[in-house]
């Protein structure tokens, strides 16, 4: 079966069958789970790794940064990588690398080595990353089909913030640290492997020599500076670093030239024209506002069991694990819901969602579990799935066959940059915020606060009963009040941010009003079938 000579099973001309879209869509799905699943647990128990080598916090954050940094200056590149090379070409040499360097992250001498091995992980992840995304687009018909390949994309996407915890709690209990790579062996010979048999080969669309190069090169370097100035920002006391100073002069300068470079260019990197259609525009706006939110449960809700009760990943995952199996439920209602209504209505219901469970946890104490959290994490399980397949159902509504390397690229983009702003924004909120608790109730412990006083000769008892040394007891007394200050400091901090971010995402869902209907009459589905086929390199009957 040829291009030319397309399966009466395919909808439109120069679309696979439905068969072989569905294996393609599959297979891509896992990788890229798999992948999202991987670079989460390095920032989830960076300790771990950190701790295995022998070098500090500080110098274990440098391999998370360089991760994500490695990440987002691939994922510009994907998609015209496929159609330079295929999508099989691309899935089995991105999960080949990933293996490889798994296996060679158990041997590495030290953590030099083992960055470089995370930095080629990582662009390979980044890579995987937008491959669903163009999968879906490139061999699925417009309408109810692609509508449900575009779900599973959305599901995909999130999934693995609520599983990251459940998985790094079962492979480090078993194998250490060293199950953080064991997990990434198995994931990735299992796509290598999907890849091999399953995918098909296709003709290349374009070679190599004819990607905007100079343009790549600006928009990574730019990119991947302004990941080094949020992630490590707040670690480094933000202008106070001389690195953090240097990346964030890096960033301004280059990535301006990079999108002038883009703009000026008759054949660019990324077609930047497509922010300009209000239907791409604002998806990619809230989509960034969104990942703000998610940072509740990649980070907020990590850092305050781990701060205030000393949890690990076992009990960080009985808390996240809720909203998993909320996702599994919400995103079939959250199709259903768009691709037959008002899109709109959902994707407000969404943003509404995740400001009243981030609210609801505003109210933490010091006693606070995991179970604690539970309504929270529910009400953003709905919150995401309500909010994200509404928004890639308009993303790609009005994106012509040439621009869809560049929504893949762009809404990627979104992803990463969002998250890693949002943890940056709420990491320093909490910072600056338990510095100004801590400020005022160390004012408190004075001789002249009676509660203070009656609680100091309470512990300063019960100390002295266990040893009978008066001195010791009294700095036992002093350092037990100092860390329930500090706690208690951290506390507030956190509830600080829970009140922040329902603010931003309950501005965000007031924002909704700006976006067109996703209907322009009546009948017409959400996803256009007028929508011409995309590249035949991604397209044709031979596979995808």
């Amino acid at each position: 079966m040829t291009a030319d000579t397309p399966s009466p099973a395919a909808s439109p001309v120069g679309l696979p069958p439905l068969r072989i879209a569905i294996q393609t869509v599959g297979v891509v799905a896992v990788g890229m789970l798999g992948s999202s699943i991987s670079s989460q647990l390095v920032d989830l128990d960076i300790a771990d790794v950190g701790g295995a080598f022998s070098i500090s916090a500080d110098e274990a954050s440098w391999i998370a940064c360089i991760a994500t940094m490695a990440e987002v200056a691939a994922i510009p590149l994907a998609a015209l990588l496929v159609r330079a090379l295929s999508l099989r070409v691309v899935v089995i040499w991105t999960a080949g690398a990933y293996a490889l360097c798994a296996f060679a992250s158990l041997a590495a001498a030290d953590e030099s080595v083992l960055l470089v091995l995370r930095a080629v992980q990582s662009f390979c992840g980044g890579i995987m990353s937008v491959l669903l995304f163009v999968a879906v687009v490139a061999t699925l018909p417009p309408g109810p089909r692609r509508g449900i390949g575009l779900a599973v994309f959305a599901f995909a996407s999130t999934a693995p913030a609520a599983l990251v915890a459940s998985v790094g709690a079962f492979v480090t209990e078993r194998f250490g640290w060293q199950g953080l790579y064991y997990f990434d062996i198995a994931w990735a010979l299992a796509v290598f492997g999907l890849g091999v048999f399953v995918l098909r080969p296709t003709p290349s669309a374009m070679r190599l020599s004819e990607i905007d190069w100079p343009s790549y090169l600006l928009a990574a370097v730019a990119l991947a500076a302004l990941i080094l100035f949020m992630k490590q920002g707040d670690r480094f006391f933000w202008l106070d670093s001389p690195i953090i100073v240097r990346a964030a002069i890096l960033a301004a300068v280059i990535l301006p030239v990079a999108v002038a470079a883009m703009l000026l260019r008759k054949h660019p990197l990324m077609d930047l024209s497509l922010l300009a259609k209000p239907t791409f525009g604002w998806a990619v706006t809230l989509a960034t506002f969104y990942r703000f939110g998610l940072v509740v449960t990649v980070f907020v809700v990590p850092q305050a069991l781990t701060r205030l009760q000393g949890f690990r990943m076992p009990e960080i995952a009985d808390a996240t694990i809720w909203m998993f199996w909320v996702e599994c439920l919400a995103f079939p209602l959250a199709w259903f819901w768009a691709s037959r209504w008002d899109a709109r209505l959902p994707l407000s219901l969404g943003l509404a969602l995740f400001a009243i469970g981030a609210f609801t946890s505003s109210y933490l104490t010091p006693d606070w579990q995991a179970s604690d959290f539970r309504l929270t994490l529910i009400a953003l399980g709905f919150g995401q799935a309500l909010f994200l397949v509404p928004t890639v159902f308009y993303a790609t509504r009005d994106v012509a066959p040439q621009q869809g390397p560049t929504a893949a690229s762009l809404f990627n983009l979104s992803r990463v940059v969002g998250q890693t702003f949002g943890i940056a924004v709420v990491g320093s909120l909490i910072t600056w915020r338990e510095k100004f608790h801590s400020a005022l109730l160390v004012d408190s412990l004075n001789n002249a606060n009676s509660a203070l006083t009656d609680r100091f000769n309470g512990l300063v008892a019960t100390f002295l009963g266990t040893h009978g040394d008066p001195d010791l007891a009294a700095l036992q007394a002093w350092k037990s009040l100092s860390g329930t200050t500090s706690n208690q400091a951290y506390v507030l901090a956190f509830a600080d941010s829970f009140v922040i971010i329902s603010l931003v995402l309950a501005i965000s869902a007031i924002l909704v009003l700006m976006l067109p209907p996703l209907r322009d009459r009546a009948g017409t589905p959400p996803l256009p079938a007028d929508t011409p086929p995309t590249d035949r390199a991604l397209t044709s009957g031979r596979g995808a």
